[in-house]
């Protein structure tokens, strides 16, 4: 979780199986030539045969040190953290986000409120038992999010802490239900212009901060001076496959997506979704 001393919204591990060629000296039973000292028989001056011995170059086999190549997978460690933005970061996303949407609506495309309101004539996109149910349920996710802040703000006594786990924990069966119900119109809004501005700035603060630990510092996963250049490191790591990328994409995502849309979030939460994604439930 963010604290003014180690600035990061969370931080995680991945690993990576890599398979390496290494040269590796062992023992064998090798065939080789060598000049050896064997009998013969020949026959003498006398017409009589007798044995000596002579040398001759034959094959043999014998223990022999010889390096050879052979592959081994070696799991790699990764550490990656994801950062609190700075002022100065999140109004460049704020102006990406109002950026995308005038474009998005030069273009054509529908605000979710300009949709909702086409099909207001029609009834709406939700029955009026679905609406009315939406409104309880952001009323008490309202009250719950004011109650955990107030919680966080004060003493960190037992009964606070129990309560504020308890909050947290009807918050986030808030939040499913809601998810379930707008599940019948999500498909529309999905091609709102607001989602296509939201989806832009997920973006936007997945490329500026996600960070990778290496030798003990941080550096950029996305390198580049500008959210241009760190999006054309993304795209060539795309097109070239990389593997790396492949593995932490879908988490950097989640966290980066679980953070934006969360109006508070704790280790704890993060840690329950890194369950979820690795239970493959998310």
């Amino acid at each position: 979780m963010y604290t003014k001393s180690n600035k990061e919204i969370y931080r995680f591990k991945v690993f990576q199986d890599k398979e390496e060629e290494k040269e590796v000296e062992v023992e064998k039973e090798v065939e080789v030539e060598k000049e050896v000292e064997v009998e013969k028989t020949r026959t003498n001056a006398n017409g009589e045969e007798e044995k000596y011995k002579d040398k001759e170059k034959r094959k043999v086999k014998e223990k022999q040190i010889v390096k050879e190549k052979r592959k081994e997978t070696k799991r790699l460690e990764h550490q990656f953290v994801i950062t609190q933005p700075t002022r100065r970061q999140m109004e460049e996303a704020d102006m990406e986000y109002s950026i995308e949407m005038s474009k998005c609506v030069k273009e054509g495309i529908l605000t979710k409120a300009m949709l909702l309101n086409k099909y207001s004539d029609t009834g709406g996109l939700l029955s009026e038992a679905d609406a009315k149910k939406l409104n309880t349920l952001y009323g008490e996710l309202a009250e719950l999010q004011t109650e955990f802040t107030s919680l966080n703000i004060k003493s960190p006594k037992p009964e606070n802490e129990e309560r504020r786990k308890q909050v947290s924990e009807e918050m986030a069966v808030l939040r499913r239900t809601i998810a379930t119900v707008e599940t019948n119109f999500s498909a529309l809004l999905n091609h709102t212009a607001d989602t296509r501005a939201q989806n832009k700035v997920i973006i936007w603060y997945l490329l500026s901060l996600s960070k990778i630990e290496v030798d003990g510092e941080l550096t950029s996963f996305f390198p580049g001076e500008t959210f241009e250049d760190k999006k054309e490191v993304f795209y060539e790591m795309e097109e070239n496959e990389d593997e790396l990328l492949g593995i932490v994409y879908d988490k950097l995502t989640a966290f980066i997506s679980f953070w934006y849309f969360s109006s508070s979030t704790t280790a704890e939460d993060f840690i329950e979704l890194e369950k979820d994604l690795e239970a493959g439930t998310v």
